[in-house]
């Protein structure tokens, strides 16, 4: 499998490549920590016993942009990783996730799972320090 990107989109499913994404992070905590607003992150993976290919990413890159807001940032963070930037705390990321765990039931691939976890930013929280803490974060899998 091959993963590439333009610095911008992901050549694949189209949404944002890590270095879009960190850049995107880094503003949107320097405008949450002025405005004293929630940003929330959360991550999910595809997993399955067997090699997953192109039409699963495709898939869960339309139902995470279908169920996302306009303003929230969606990008590929490795092979089968993907996050979700919002504004807002963790009953606004429990609404998404169900939303996307639901279609993922429903237009998914058969044999391929679906993981995730979120968390909020804590003030004075620098980037890396935030997306360390959500990789250590124990994953729930869609019960859906």
């Amino acid at each position: 499998m091959v993963f590439s990107h333009d610095g911008l989109r992901d050549s694949l499913t189209r949404v944002a490549a890590p270095p879009f994404f960190y850049e995107s992070l880094k503003r949107e905590i320097s405008l949450s920590e002025r405005s004293e607003s929630t940003i929330t992150a959360m991550a999910f993976k595809l997993a399955s016993d067997q090699a997953i290919y192109d039409y699963p990413l495709i898939t869960f890159s339309e139902i995470a942009a279908r169920a996302s807001r306009l303003e929230d940032h969606i990008a590929r963070m490795g092979a089968t990783n993907f996050l979700i930037l919002i504004t807002g705390d963790s009953e606004v990321a429990e609404q998404i996730t169900a939303r996307i765990c639901s279609q993922w039931t429903l237009e998914g691939v058969p044999g391929i799972s679906l993981h995730y976890a979120w968390i909020s930013h804590r003030a004075g929280e620098s980037a890396l320090d935030f997306l360390d803490r959500l990789d250590s974060q124990g994953f729930e899998t869609s019960s859906f």
